[in-house]
């Protein structure tokens, strides 16, 4: 399996690929007692595994601790021709678990919540326990659907490439927009999900096919979270514009004994908004599975 080191200020996780329908995909090792856990992480749509910086190192502790990059996103490798949407991620995750030998805690934010919501079902056997960060149980809202598909019309196609590092900056925003980051830290994580070109052009590591992944798989049917029998954590944050409290709540109660908890201070990137108050929340679940 090829690795190599990948320094960050809090830790130094290890680059680590892995092969799942032809395509070389691409995962972060920040290490941890596999005996103990094995906490697998899932990105949102169009981000990438630093969307987990913060939280992985503090939870080392309990376990083993890998972050994923779908097909299409950050160090994955596009698939042509494309093959993207949910059942392609599950099939990324399934093979990931695979690979790692373990039953895993899999933690899945915003459309890594709803692969992961997918896994959950199609494979118990594979979990021990499921953790869904400010993510749906079906689709987003209409509103939000209507923007993300004007968006798909109006960056499909080819790569934009960008003069330099400073218009990655520049061009990168999150979405939804909300946020609690800095602007430093803004601009550490645009970078951290783009690449200077052969030709010396900088571009954002993302397809952007896997916008368009609905003309070629269609409507997927919501999965039937009510069988879920594993351990189950619902995780929304305070000001989250995507996943209200009255549709949490439901979550709740469909997923027999599931445990839900709103994160303070966060928006919908809870991961990025409040790494310390997720991280707690997650080993707190753990301590009692």
């Amino acid at each position: 399996m090829a690795h190599e080191q990948a320094a960050t200020v809090v830790s130094e996780p290890t680059h680590r690929y892995f092969e799942v329908d032809g395509l070389k995909l691409h995962y972060l090792d920040w290490g941890g007692e596999q005996e103990r856990h094995t906490f697998v992480l899932l990105h949102g749509g169009g981000a990438h595994v630093h969307w987990w910086d913060s939280v992985a190192p503090l939870l080392t502790p309990y376990g083993r601790v890998v972050a994923l990059d779908f097909r299409g996103h950050g160090r994955s490798q596009w698939s042509r021709p494309p093959s993207y949407g949910p059942p392609a991620y599950m099939n990324d995750t399934r093979a990931l678990i695979e690979s790692l030998g373990a039953r895993v805690i899999l933690v899945g934010h915003s459309m890594g919540g709803a692969v992961a919501q997918w896994v959950a079902v199609t494979h118990p056997e594979m979990i021990e326990a499921l953790i869904v960060v400010d993510a749906p149980h079906g689709p987003p809202p209409l509103m939000r659907r209507l923007m993300w598909r004007w968006r798909r019309r109006s960056h499909g196609g080819k790569r934009p490439e960008l003069r330099s590092a400073h218009d990655v900056i520049k061009k990168f925003r999150l979405s939804p927009p909300e946020t609690n980051l800095s602007r430093l830290e803004l601009e550490q994580l645009a970078l951290a999900g783009a690449e200077q070109l052969p030709s010396g052009a900088w571009a954002f590591r993302f397809d952007p096919e896997t916008r368009a992944w609905r003309k070629n798989r269609g409507r997927m049917t919501k999965p039937k979270i009510k069988n879920l029998k594993m351990p189950t954590l619902l995780l929304r944050g305070e000001h989250s514009g995507l996943v209200s409290p009255r549709h949490v709540k439901r979550m709740n109660r469909k997923i027999k004994g599931s445990v839900l908890k709103e994160i303070p201070r966060a928006y919908h990137h809870v991961p990025l908004d409040n790494p310390a108050d997720t991280a707690a929340a997650i080993i707190e679940f753990v301590d009692k599975l």
